[in-house]
């Protein structure tokens, strides 16, 4: 079954380009579906890129951003509220965005987005980076992108060269639309294939002044490298919400050999067959609400979590648990000091002209979803840009545990950088 889904991956990724999203990956997949947006980047090909080494200076300003978007994000969340946001699928989609951006827009991007750096040079990392997260072979990894632009020429008149940037480092497709029922219609089913039916619905219509959606799609499924036998689920388990009530959940129990401890947390790295991606824990001490745990972070303690972790024995329970999350990232963003884009003062002239001289974004809309199980972890996220022309280590004496039977962290991170793909935190499981 797992080979199956990752020939039918490779069978969307190789398919012909042809007039839409929708029919393209209908093609694909043998059924018809009629569409009259017809697709800009039929005729374009990806420049060649060569390869960006993942240095510390993208690791740092990655772990930075994701970190700091986490904050922004849960701070906003009412206490107990599960999370999960994708901080690699919303660099993507901002990615695009940015390199449509211009003068002081551009330059908050980048100090947001990368700590500074020239988006040329974030170009460059992005496509390395998202090109070795599906390079592997033993877990499903699938990202695409693609941008959709209301078919209006006497409101919104394209950039071409933003097409070919976004198309070369983000192998990004550009569809013109009548950004009626049907284009609503064929984005939907864009997400719901690209996250591999996780994510089924984006957009349940198109705001009037909408012009241009800049849309992010990834989907993960790994088995875990070590499989759980019967008698290391516990079907009757427990878990003490955020309220202090206990919930009855399945627990997993094993023994890891990746422990993280740290000021007032503890925690492991469990692999996903291969070895490429890793689901990580951090477990904050009793008397530690998980939201202050959140607020005391930053990229530079993550990645040291992960980069002092020592290889010992460590008694773990996880609970199986399943859920979805949406959020808006425009105040998120805005906090984090991305504040033009969403004003009127937007420059955004390498993207496109507009009959109103005004083009900024409107909404970041973000969606996800996780279920971790006995078997492995399936997780998917979609990221929509949306325009708009209106206006020191421990040695403990015996083996240590990290029950996750209380509100914790985790990630799924790639084992080689130790960023975060998906970063959320459980608050109840019921």
């Amino acid at each position: 079954m797992k080979q199956d889904r990752k020939k039918h991956i490779r069978q969307l990724t190789a398919c012909t380009l042809i007039t839409t999203a929708a029919l393209s990956l209908a093609a694909c997949k043998g059924t018809a579906i009629q569409t009259q947006a017809p697709e800009l980047t039929k005729g374009l090909q990806a420049g060649t890129v060569e390869n960006r080494a993942m240095d510390e200076t993208f690791r740092t300003a990655a772990a930075d951003f994701s970190i700091r978007l986490f904050q922004q994000d849960t701070a906003s969340e009412l206490t107990g509220s599960n999370t999960l946001i994708s901080p690699e699928s919303v660099l993507s989609a901002l990615g695009m965005t940015a390199n449509g951006a211009d003068g002081t827009t551009l330059a908050e991007m980048e100090q947001v987005l990368c700590g500074g750096m020239d988006i040329q040079d974030f170009n460059e990392y992005m496509y390395t980076y998202n090109n070795s997260l599906t390079e592997t072979e033993d877990v499903t990894f699938h990202l695409a992108n693609s941008i959709w632009i209301k078919d209006k020429p006497t409101e919104l008149q394209i950039n071409a060269d933003f097409l070919q940037t976004d198309k070369t480092y983000y192998n990004a497709d550009a569809f013109l639309a009548d950004f009626d029922e049907k284009t609503v219609s064929d984005i939907n089913h864009w997400v719901d294939t690209n996250t591999d039916g996780m994510i089924d619905q984006l957009l349940s219509e198109i705001p009037e002044d909408a012009v241009m959606y800049l849309i992010n799609a990834l989907a993960f499924e790994g088995e875990w490298e070590t499989k759980y036998e019967k008698d290391q689920v516990n079907e009757n388990g427990s878990f003490t919400n955020h309220q202090g009530t206990v919930e009855t959940v399945a627990m997993l129990n094993s023994t890891e050999t990746q422990y993280i401890t740290g000021d007032h947390v503890t925690g492991f790295v469990k692999n996903y067959e291969g070895g490429d991606y890793a689901f990580l824990a951090l477990l904050p001490e009793e008397d530690t609400a998980v939201a202050d745990f959140i607020a005391s972070m930053d990229g530079e303690a993550f990645l040291e979590l992960y980069d002092n972790r020592s290889y010992q024995d460590v008694l773990v329970q996880i609970p199986e648990f399943t859920y979805d999350y949406d959020t808006e990232l425009s105040e998120t963003l805005s906090g984090m000091g991305m504040t033009e884009a969403f004003t009127e003062a937007a420059d955004f002239s390498r993207m496109a002209q507009t009959d109103t001289g005004l083009l900024y974004i409107n909404r970041v809309l973000h969606k996800t979803h996780i279920e971790v199980d006995r078997a492995g972890t399936k997780a998917a996220a979609v990221t929509a840009v949306e325009m708009t022309n209106e206006a020191a280590m421990l040695e403990p004496e015996e083996t240590p545990t990290v029950y996750l039977n209380r509100p914790f962290v985790y990630a799924i991170i790639d084992t080689e950088t130790g960023l975060p793909i998906f970063l959320g935190s459980v608050n109840t499981i019921n």
